[in-house]
C-alpha cells in the first residue's frame, strides 16, 4: 500500500542535491591538502594523503558495513553525518599538516559508515521513482560535483585559505546531517534478518559471503579494481602527461572537463528504460569506454583527440558508476546491502591506494608510459570480466538473492573514477 509520504520524489532530489554539495566539500578539503603538499615541494606528500585516507578505510569498511546491517541505519546515517562535521571543523582548527591528515582519515571511515547507512536506505528515499533512475540521478549528481569541486577548490584555495576550506566542508556536511534527519523521519527501518543472533564480526563474514555468493557480483570484481587501479596510476600520471601535450593550463582544464561532461551523459542514459535493464553493458562496455580512452590517451598526443576520447571515456564512467549501483540491488539481499556497499568502498580504496603507489615513482619522468601502462592494467579487467561472465555458473545469478526476504532488486519494474 502506498502512503502519501512514499508518493513525492522530493527526498529524493533533495538527497541528490546536499550529497552533491558535500562531494564538492570534501574535493575543496582534499584540494586543499594537496595544495599545501605541492607548496611544500614534497611530491610524495601527496601520495601519503591519498594511502592516510585509503588505508584506515580499507581495514575498517568491512566491520562498519555490519554495523549498518545490524543497527538502525537512519540513526547512523545522521549520527556519523553529524561526528564528520566535527571532525572535518576540528581539522579546520589545526595548523600542522599531519595533525590536519589524521582528522580527515578519521573523517574518511566515518564516511564509509554514514555511506553505506545512506545506499541501505536509498530504496526507501526515492518515492515513486526507479532505483535505477535514482542510482542515475545520484551519479549525475557526483559527476556535476567532481567537475565543479577540483576547479572552485584551487580557486577558493588562493582566495581563503585551506583552514576556511576545511571549515566549508565542515558546514556542508552538517547540511548534510540536517538533510538526512529530516529524511529519515519520513522512512521505517528497512527490513533485515536477526540481527540479535550474530555478532558483528559473523556479519563481516556474511557480507563477504553474501558477495561471494552472487556470481556474477564475484565475476566483475577483477574489473572493478583494474578499473580503478588503472585509473588511479592516470591520476598520476595523466597530470603531468596532459599539462605537457596541452600547453596552457586553460586547454588542460578543457580536457579534462571533457571527460567530466561524458560521465554526466552516461549517468543519464543509465537510467533510461532502454539502458537499465542491460546492467552487464553498462559496467562492462563502460569499463571498455574508459580503458581505451586511457589507452588514447597515452598513444595519440594530440589534445583535441585526447578531448573527444575522454567523452566517450567520461559516459562509460557515467554508465559503468550507475550499473555497479543496480547491480549490489538486484544481487545482494537487503539485508547485506550495507555491507556490500562498504565491502566496494573498500575495494575502492584498496585499488586507489595501489594504482598511487603504482603511479607515483614512475612520474613525471615516464607519464606517457604510465598513462599507456594505466589503460592496458584497465583493458585487462575488462576483459577478466568478459571471460568470467562467459563461464558456465553451477548456480542461477540470483539465487541467493532471490532466496533472501525482499531483495532491493529493482527487477519489478524492469532495473572514484570520476575526475
Amino acid at each position: 500500500m502506498s502512503s502519501p509520504r512514499r508518493t513525492s520524489a522530493i527526498p529524493l532530489i533533495a538527497l541528490v542535491v546536499i550529497s552533491s554539495l558535500a562531494i564538492i566539500g570534501d574535493e575543496a578539503a582534499s584540494m586543499s591538502m594537496v595544495l599545501t603538499a605541492v607548496d611544500q615541494g614534497q611530491p610524495w606528500m601527496v601520495t601519503w594523503f591519498s594511502l592516510s585516507l585509503a588505508i584506515p578505510a580499507m581495514v575498517l569498511a568491512p566491520l562498519g558495513g555490519a554495523i549498518v546491517d545490524r543497527y538502525d541505519p537512519r540513526r547512523i546515517w545522521v549520527a556519523y553525518l553529524a561526528l564528520q562535521s566535527l571532525c572535518l571543523g576540528a581539522a579546520s582548527l589545526q595548523d600542522d599538516f599531519w595533525a590536519r591528515l589524521s582528522l580527515l582519515a578519521a573523517s574518511n571511515v566515518i564516511n564509509i559508515l554514514s555511506g553505506s547507512a545512506a545506499f541501505a536506505l536509498l530504496p526507501a528515499l526515492i518515492g515513486p521513482v526507479r532505483i535505477e533512475r535514482a542510482n542515475s540521478l545520484m551519479a549525475i549528481g557526483s559527476s556535476l560535483a567532481y567537475m565543479l569541486g577540483p576547479a572552485l577548490s584551487a580557486w577558493l584555495f588562493d582566495i581563503v585559505g585551506a583552514s576556511l576550506m576545511l571549515g566549508a566542508n565542515a558546514g556542508t556536511t552538517a547540511i548534510l546531517a540536517a538533510t538526512a534527519l529530516a529524511l529519515v523521519l519520513r522512512v521505517e527501518r528497512p527490513e533485515t534478518t536477526d540481527a540479535t543472533s550474530r555478532s558483528l564480526w559473523g556479519g563481516v563474514r556474511s557480507g563477504w559471503q553474501a558477495i561471494r555468493s552472487a556470481p556474477v557480483v564475484a565475476a566483475t570484481m577483477p574489473l572493478l579494481i583494474l578499473i580503478m587501479v588503472g585509473t588511479s596510476i592516470e591520476a598520476v600520471a595523466g597530470m603531468f602527461w596532459l599539462r605537457q601535450i596541452s600547453g596552457t593550463d586553460t586547454l588542460y582544464g578543457l580536457v579534462l572537463s571533457c571527460w567530466a561532461i561524458g560521465s554526466i551523459i552516461g549517468a543519464y542514459l543509465a537510467g533510461t528504460k532502454r539502458l537499465s535493464p542491460r546492467t552487464m553493458l553498462l559496467i562492462v562496455g563502460g569499463g571498455l569506454c574508459m580503458a581505451l580512452a586511457i589507452l588514447a590517451e597515452g598513444l595519440v598526443p594530440i589534445a583535441i583527440i585526447i578531448g573527444g576520447a575522454f567523452v566517450i571515456g567520461g559516459l562509460g564512467n557515467g554508465t559503468h558508476n550507475v550499473g555497479v549501483r543496480n547491480l549490489i540491488f538486484q544481487q545482494i539481499p537487503q539485508a547485506h546491502i550495507g555491507s556490500a556497499w562498504a565491502y566496494y568502498r573498500m575495494l575502492a580504496s584498496t585499488s586507489v591506494a595501489i594504482g598511487y603507489v603504482v603511479g607515483t615513482p614512475r612520474t613525471p619522468n615516464d607519464a606517457q608510459g604510465m598513462v599507456i601502462v594505466a589503460g592496458i592494467c584497465a583493458l585487462v579487467g575488462v576483459l577478466m570480466a568478459i571471460v568470467a561472465l562467459r563461464l558456465p555458473k553451477p548456480r542461477a545469478i540470483s539465487s541467493k538473492a532471490r532466496d533472501s526476504p525482499e531483495p532491493a532488486t529493482g527487477d519489478d519494474t524492469m532495473a572514484t573514477r570520476t575526475r
